[in-house]
């Protein structure tokens, strides 16, 4: 009984030193790579929405400054007078000399003190950035019949990217709420009649399914007759 009882615990004890079996060490292994990818798939969820957040909230900011850009532009658009104006006919260039569905060009007084001069600007969106150019007055003072004239050169600078190619950036109406198509925007008569502007700045930013999208109606309170 002493001698079964002595090769029980011997037997016991090799088996301790053995260490794990080949199934043990199998399930182990496999256990261990479970935790692996989720750990991993976890990881690159919280990775990928945190990019996302940072990118629809980055679209978002830059839609709401270059709104309030474009916004505060369109708001002090002003006719240019002709340096001889036609007498019971157009006494000035209208406030918007080209108006596309993404480009639009126009003077604008962005300060009313009287040391200001006006300045002749452009948004073009047509390439999916919607970029800003600046033409200064030649002069300091209008010429003839309080004309003004602008430079060729001009200061850039890209306000939104990723504009998707089928949004419509501008709109134009008139006094009435009527809307007016860019293809009958091309003679200055018809030009004269927008009263007002509607901007539409829509930013896709990168893996997000729905875009970031900011619509502002911008009247123009220095237009006149426009002509």
């Amino acid at each position: 009984m002493i001698r079964l009882a002595r090769l029980l615990r011997i037997r016991a004890a090799q088996t301790r030193d053995a260490g794990l079996t080949l199934i043990e060490l199998l399930v182990a292994i496999a256990l261990t790579t479970v935790v692996t990818a989720l750990a991993v798939s976890l990881f690159a969820t919280a990775t990928h929405t945190v990019s996302l957040s940072q990118s629809i909230d980055g679209g978002t900011r830059q839609a709401a400054n270059g709104m309030n850009q474009v916004a505060r532009m369109i708001r002090a658009a002003t006719p240019d007078p002709l340096t001889n104006p036609v007498v019971g006919g157009q006494q000035s260039d209208p406030a918007i000399i080209t108006a596309s569905a993404k480009l639009i060009t126009f003077y604008a007084y962005v300060n009313l003190s009287g040391g200001e001069s006006p300045v002749m600007v452009t948004y073009d969106a047509t390439t999916g950035t919607l970029v800003e150019k600046q033409y200064p007055a030649t002069t300091t003072v209008a010429g003839v019949n309080g004309n003004w004239t602008f430079s060729s050169t001009y200061t850039q600078r890209s306000l939104c990217n990723s504009i998707p190619s089928t949004t419509t950036v501008f709109r134009y109406f008139d006094k009435t709420g009527a809307e007016l198509l860019p293809a009958n925007l091309v003679t200055w008569q018809a030009r004269a009649t927008i009263a007002s502007v509607q901007v539409t700045i829509t930013i896709q930013p990168t893996g997000a399914a729905n875009a970031v999208t900011l619509t502002n109606t911008i009247g123009m309170a220095n237009i006149g007759s426009g002509s």
